[in-house]
This record gives structure tokens, C-alpha cells and sequence, in this order.
């Protein structure tokens, strides 16, 4: 493949800015000795919010409430100062303070509760703390406590209450970008605390690494975010930001337990086994001085509801942060997933709920551990540095391991970033990251690659109205060289290197959004941007034979897309808000999964699409009524997405027409969560609607929409949450992915204490 080269220029002006900033001289600004105090409380029931983070705007700095809701701001120069307070279900809070040379100012917090999620802030859209209302970009977050409801298994489960977020399978989509890839790479960056976590072979997000009780939000960029986060950022982000260690000692317990119900028809019945699940998390987190400790623990088995579908698993994490004089963080975190399950490939035909002979003994290994350290150095009140070095390795086996056959797929990243607030009306973020990507299996072969990414972006606050924000990414893509044919691999012949030449490929990738506040409740958002995805190397090399014939296509290209959308906000007083927004994408290349006949059977493979398009229109909202009686969480998104022009492929023949829609994307998604409040009990439900999708196998199976009502009964008392639950309690049955139905109907009991 040829490289696309930029001019040396390009590569020199992103060296010269960051050699200018690193050169500041932030150390030899005068101290200054003005400090505020305050603390912060429920303006219902007056206790203190423990946590609460405080922010100086126009600054970067800041405090966080300790165990008595007690905060300390210092070094703070003479002037008048506005100060935000934001916390987990409550409505942000603002004040404005004077201070002299010298002075110690007192500002105390009583913040409302509310469950508004235009009420937060988010910190992804822009690597900057920003009010989700006037982001300029299509954001959304979900609370730990609003996922934790729904008492969902897994972080993925939780995903659909998002406004354009959907599942197909085990791949996560934002507006229609991933569709099913079969576990092979993802058009969704997934983040762990800012920082990436998806594996260097296979690309696709292992969600058990993380304990569902272990996050304190989930923020998602819609839309294209390569001019930020580079490859994989082609379709979405989603941000997992971890909670912190809390100022006064916690301890919580989450178990729950169900059994599954029998399938609908009578001939669908496979076993007189009751079928069953449960899993129990475990975590503390505590404050002892300067040093912060978090830790959890996680276990997960299920029989499954079908053959094969059976599975066990563990997950741990750790979190250390210490704060030292200087006001600079150190933050260490580490976590660990273990995975042994069945995989259930496609039911026999017929029979929904059993294997093919050939699929029953197919198994799957997984071990797998992220760890991150971060270090930020608050120079200032207007300059901060942040080094941040990572590592995610996953090690995936099968049935058939020979020793010396697998090895873990390893990718050590790293990431510089200089933050400055030149005034009180523009921001600027410059850095550096590197990742390296190393995979090296029977099934893939040896091969190594790394990516060297300066990227920019600059926050202009034009007035009290306009703002304005533009970004820039440059990454240098290397797949290094290595030998035509590999003979490691132990009783296998020779692995064939397609490509011993290695490949280097660079690309410059922008974006502009405009957030526009009309009133204080209204505002109107506008983003243009191009992404990238370079495919990993388990797309590139990946090549098998069980359980569907795989082969490689090692020439597929980059893919690329521009994106429109535009979008507007509306916040209704304390009833609620609503957001309506229109997008379009357009993308070139696409990589996508093709079947190809091959004498009596078939073999699958990645081929590029060279044009394809997804428009689409998206609406949610969230609503209040009778004093917080009755809430009410919808949404409703439409897309079309096609094919503009298939190509052709000299080796591998495409079956994509022009204008044929793109596979396992359903063109209409809708969610409505209506739930009822009478004191300590709640009363809710969730209705999810997906339109059927279309499918490359067995396209003659009958398919319908998917239709899933799961509804619950919430006990809260103290410190103590009870719930009763039921999943697809209509017992309704469909398929997105060929022949793989939904899960039957379940029944579940869960607990949640914290003391």
C-alpha cells in the first residue's frame, strides 16, 4: 500500500508549538497567598456532599470537598472569581467571590438534587471540564447511579438508556458506525479514565475488565473524535470514568441472582436444568491523609439460557492517588479480567437454543489487565502538565491451545499533555502520545506496529454567548517489517507474512464545532470533522479455521470519514430538557465483513466498502412531573445507512451493491423509561425498539424487530437498595445477528448496601 505523505512542514509546526510551551516559564510567577474556604451541603436535608468538586472558572484551579464537605482553594490572586460545584445528581452550583491581597473568603454550597442529565459536566468532548448544555459537540453521560437501577450485569448492558447507543451482539454502536464486526475491531474508542483500553490484536472492548459498581460516570462523544483521540474514534468515544477514593471510608456490596425462564414454544426446550446467573462485587475506598485507596473485587457465572452460553468470571481493580505540596497528583490504577466461557457461534436450525454438532465442544480463555499511571502538575492558576503512561494485555485462547501457540497481545501507550488557560476566554491543549501495538498468535502470526500522534486543541470563549472550539491531530502509522515466513508456531506450518515490507501511512485530521447559548436554557451546537480507523492487526493477518473459515486481507485500507451534525438544546426549567440533533456521515473505504462461497461451503473475510453514508436524525429527553412523581427518560434515533458505491476487489468478490443498506444496522432505535417514586419504593421500566436488520447468512431465517420491555421494583431504605426484577417480560423473540436470539425472559433479586 502506498503511504499517504504530509509535507515535512506539517510534522515541523507541531514540534515547534509543543518546544514553545514546554519552554513557558510557568515556575517564576509570583505566589499569591488569597485563599477561599467553604463547604458543601443538600439543600434538602443539610448533610454535607463529601466529593463535591469545586472548579475556579477562568482558572485551572480547584478543590475537591473532604468527609465534611470542607474545601480549601489557595494561592489565588487578588480579583473577583466565579466558582462551580458540581456533584452526581445535583444541579451545578455557581457563586462569585471577591478577594484582596491576602484574604481568606468564605462561600458556602447548598446544592438541589436532580436527575437532569444536561445538569452535569463532562470532560471528554474537549479533554476539558465543560457543562454538557453548552458542549459544542453531541455528548451524553450516564450516571453510576442511573445504570445501577437498572442493575445492569455488565458496563455494556448499561449503555442502551444512551441516547443513540445500541448493541448488536457484543459490539457497541453510536449512531449505526460499528454495526457487527464478529468481535474483530470497533469504529467506537472506548476509554478508561481518558486513557484507551482496547486490546492491540483483536480491537474489540472486553467489558468485564471493569466491575459495574467501579465507575462514577459514562461520558460518549457522538460522532467522528479522530482530531482528539486519533484511530478508533472513527464513530464515537466512550469515556469510563472511575470513582474516586471517597474522603471518609466506604464499603459497598452488590450481589443479585436469577433464573431463566423456559423458552416461549414447547420444541424449543433443550434441558430440564434450571438455568441460572448471579454475581457479587465488592469494593472500599478510603482517604488516609494525601493517599487515596480504591479497590474492588467482582465475580460472574451463569449457566446461560442456552447451550454453550454458559460462562465464569472474575474482575479486580485497584486505584491509588496521592497529592503532594506542590499541587501536583500521582494516580495509579490497575485491572484485572479472568474469562472462561462457551461460545455459541449459530443455533442449529430449527433448534434456538442448541449448537450445531460441530460448534458443542468450542470454548473460549480470556485473561486480560489495564493499568495506567498518571502524573499532573498544576504549574499555576492557568498552566497544568499531565504525563500518563499505560499498558492493556490480553491473552485470548481456545479449546485447541497448544503451549508456545498463543502469546499475550500487548499494547504500551503513552501520552504528554500541556493544558493552558491563557485568559479567561481561551483555552489550548497540546500533546504527544505514542502507542505501541504487539500480537503474536498461531492464528495472526508475529507482527508489531506503533502510532505517533501531536494533536491540539484550542477552546475560544468568544463572548458570553458564542464559543468556539477547533482541534488538529497528526498520526504517524508504522507497521514495522518482518519476515516472510514465520515457523514458531508449534506443530502448524510456516504463517505467511503478506506484507514483510511493513507499511507507514500518515494522516491529518481536523475539527470545528460552535456551541451557541440563544437564552440561558437554549443553545445550539454545530461540529465538522474528519475521523480515521486503521485496521488492527487481527484485521490485517487474523486467519482460522474453526468455527467459520476466516482469511486474511491484508491489503484493506484505512477508513475515513467527514461528518456534519448540527443540534439544539433545550433546558425546561427543573422539569426537564430535550435535545434534538441531525447528522451525517460520510465514509470512505469502510471495512466490512463479506461471506464468499467457496465450492460447497463459504469462508469469511474484510473487504472495503469505497463509499458509504449514514444520515440520520436524533431526539431525547428527560422529564419531570407531579414533584418528581413521575420521571420519564426517551429517546428515538433514525438513521439509512448504505452503501454510495460498492467498488470492486480484484482478488475477493464483493456482495455489496450501490445502494444496498450496510449490514446489522438497524435504521430505528427508540427507548422509554418511564419509572414512579412513592417514597422509599420506585416502580420502573424500560422499553427498547430496534428495527430488523439486515443480514449475510441465512437470509432466508425469518427476522422481526426487536421489542424488549424489562421492568423492576426498587426498595431504598438508609444505605440499603432491594430490587425485584424482570428481563423481556413479554417473552419476546428476535435475532440480530443470524440465528442468535435474544436471551428468554429472567427473573432476578438484587442487593445494595454501603455503610
Amino acid at each position: 500500500m502506498k503511504p499517504t505523505l504530509l509535507a515535512p512542514c506539517v510534522r515541523g509546526f507541531f514540534m515547534t508549538v509543543l518546544m514553545l510551551l514546554m519552554g513557558v516559564p510557568a515556575f517564576s510567577q509570583p505566589q499569591s497567598t488569597s485563599e477561599i474556604h467553604g463547604q458543601v451541603f443538600d439543600a434538602e436535608t443539610g448533610e454535607t456532599l463529601p466529593g463535591a468538586n469545586v472548579q475556579v472558572l477562568g482558572t485551572l484551579l480547584g478543590a475537591s470537598a473532604d468527609r465534611d464537605g470542607k474545601f480549601v482553594i489557595r494561592k489565588l490572586s487578588p480579583g473577583f472569581y466565579t466558582l462551580r460545584v458540581t456533584f452526581i445528581g445535583y444541579q451545578i452550583g455557581r457563586a462569585t467571590v471577591y478577594l484582596t491581597e491576602g484574604s481568606v473568603s468564605r462561600v458556602d454550597f447548598r446544592l438541589q438534587p436532580t436527575l437532569l442529565e444536561m445538569s452535569q459536566v463532562v470532560v471528554t468532548a474537549s479533554r476539558q471540564v465543560e457543562e454538557i448544555q453548552t458542549a459544542a459537540v453531541s455528548v451524553s453521560a450516564l450516571s453510576s447511579e442511573s445504570a445501577l437501577r437498572r442493575n445492569p450485569l455488565r458496563l455494556d448492558a448499561a449503555l442502551e438508556s444512551i441516547p443513540g447507543v445500541s448493541l448488536v451482539g457484543e459490539n457497541v454502536n453510536v449512531r449505526n458506525s460499528t454495526g457487527y464486526t464478529r468481535g474483530l475491531g470497533s469504529r467506537v474508542l472506548v476509554l478508561l479514565d481518558g486513557i484507551p483500553a482496547l486490546p492491540s490484536d483483536f480491537g474489540n472492548m472486553n467489558w468485564d475488565i471493569l466491575p459495574v459498581t467501579d465507575f462514577e460516570r459514562i461520558e460518549v462523544i457522538k460522532g467522528p473524535a479522530s482530531a482528539l483521540y486519533g484511530s478508533f474514534a472513527l464513530g464515537g468515544v466512550i469515556n469510563v470514568i472511575t470513582k474516586a477514593p471517597t474522603p471518609e471510608g466506604r464499603f459497598s456490596i452488590r450481589t443479585s441472582a436469577g433464573i431463566y425462564d423456559d423458552p416461549y414454544e414447547t420444541a424449543w426446550h433443550w434441558t430440564d436444568r434450571t438455568l441460572h446467573f448471579n454475581r457479587t462485587d465488592l469494593s472500599y475506598a478510603r482517604q488516609f491523609g494525601k493517599l487515596g485507596v480504591r479497590a474492588s473485587l467482582g465475580r460472574h457465572e451463569s449457566t446461560g439460557d442456552r447451550e454453550n452460553r454458559h460462562f465464569q468470571r472474575w474482575n479486580g481493580t485497584a486505584k491509588l492517588s496521592y497529592a503532594f505540596d506542590d499541587q501536583s497528583e500521582l494516580t495509579l490504577f490497575g485491572a484485572y479480567a479472568r474469562d472462561r466461557r462457551g461460545e455459541f457461534v449459530w443455533a442449529e436450525n430449527g433448534k434456538p437454543f442448541v449448537v450445531p454438532l460441530a460448534f458443542k465442544e468450542y470454548r473460549l480463555f480470556l485473561d486480560a489487565y489495564t493499568f495506567y499511571a498518571q502524573y499532573r502538575l498544576r504549574a499555576n492558576d492557568w498552566l497544568e502538565f499531565k504525563w500518563r503512561a499505560s499498558m492493556v494485555r490480553q491473552l485470548t485462547g481456545n479449546q485447541f491451545k497448544v503451549e508456545g501457540d498463543f502469546a499475550p497481545a500487548q499494547g504500551p501507550g503513552a501520552d504528554f499533555q500541556i493544558h493552558a488557560r491563557l485568559d479567561s476566554s481561551m483555552d489550548f491543549t497540546v500533546g504527544l502520545e505514542y502507542h505501541y501495538d504487539f500480537a503474536e498468535q498461531r492464528d495472526i502470526g508475529r507482527h508489531f506496529a506503533y502510532t505517533v500522534s501531536p494533536y491540539l486543541q484550542q477552546v475560544w470563549q468568544i463572548n458570553k454567548r458564542t464559543r468556539f472550539t477547533a482541534g488538529l491531530r497528526y498520526d504517524h502509522y508504522y507497521l514495522l517489517p518482518g519476515p516472510p515466513l514465520q515457523i514458531q508456531f508449534f506443530k502448524r506450518k510456516p504463517v505467511v507474512n503478506p506484507i514483510p515490507e511493513g507499511i507507514e501511512e500518515q494522516y491529518l485530521n481536523p475539527q470545528i464545532a460552535l456551541s451557541y447559548q440563544l437564552f440561558s436554557s437554549t443553545n445550539f451546537h454545530a461540529a465538522v470533522g474528519r475521523g480515521i480507523r486503521i485496521p488492527v492487526l487481527g484485521e490485517r493477518f487474523l486467519q482460522f479455521d474453526q468455527p467459520i473459515p476466516f482469511q486474511p486481507n491484508a491489503f484493506i485500507n484505512t477508513e475515513r470519514s467527514l461528518s456534519y451534525e448540527f443540534g439544539w438544546r433545550q433546558q425546561i426549567g427543573e422539569l426537564g430538557n430535550f435535545e434534538a440533533v441531525g447528522f451525517y456521515n460520510r465514509y470512505d473505504d469502510l471495512v466490512e465483513p463479506v461471506f464468499v462461497a467457496s465450492g460447497t461451503s463459504f469462508f469469511a473475510t474484510l473487504v472495503n466498502i469505497h463509499e458509504a453514508k449514514i444520515p440520520g436524525v436524533e431526539l431525547s429527553g428527560h422529564m419531570r412531573f407531579l414533584n418528581d412523581l413521575i420521571r420519564l427518560e426517551a429517546s428515538a434515533t433514525w438513521t439509512d445507512p448504505k452503501v454510495v458505491r460498492a467498488g470492486a476487489n480484484e482478488d475477493i468478490p464483493i456482495t455489496f451493491k450501490d445502494g444496498d443498506p450496510l449490514t446489522y444496522r438497524p435504521r430505528f432505535l427508540a427507548y422509554v423509561s418511564p419509572s414512579l417514586h412513592l417514597g422509599p419504593f420506585s416502580l420502573e421500566a424500560d422499553y427498547s425498539y430496534a428495527s430488523k436488520v439486515e443480514v449475510q447468512l441465512f437470509r432466508s431465517d425469518q427476522r422481526v424487530p426487536k421489542k424488549q420491555l424489562d421492568a423492576r421494583l426498587l426498595f431504598r431504605w438508609s444505605n440499603l437498595t432491594a430490587q425485584l426484577a424482570v428481563r423481556n417480560a413479554l417473552q419476546y423473540y428476535y435475532a440480530q445477528v443470524e440465528r442468535n436470539f435474544n436471551e428468554v425472559r429472567s427473573f432476578s433479586t438484587g442487593l445494595m448496601w454501603e455503610y
